[in-house]
């Protein structure tokens, strides 16, 4: 992530452990994205549980860093409240 944002200049890690809150908000976010594919795939397309660990472990790969980056938005969103008076004018 950058270290402030480009159009109002806010410091996106205002403290060390900011983002403690946001790895909350990954967990929830990839347990659903990943265990209810995984769930799908074993009881409703009848693949072997290894197959299914395998496909999540893989998924996983994929999004994690998606994942990460857009649960500290998520935790932005609910912890920094946006003035547009302080944000400067888009050139």
């Amino acid at each position: 992530m950058h270290r402030n944002c480009g159009h109002c200049n806010l410091r996106f890690e205002p403290e060390p452990g900011y983002f403690y809150g946001a790895m909350f908000i990954s967990y929830i976010i990839s347990g659903w994205m990943l265990l209810l594919p995984a769930l799908a795939l074993v009881f409703y397309f009848k693949w072997t549980v290894g197959q299914a660990m395998a496909f999540t472990i893989g998924l996983t790969i994929l999004t994690y860093l998606k994942i990460l980056r857009g649960s500290r938005v998520v935790w932005l969103h609910l912890m920094v409240k946006y003035d547009p008076k302080k944000a400067k004018p888009s050139a």
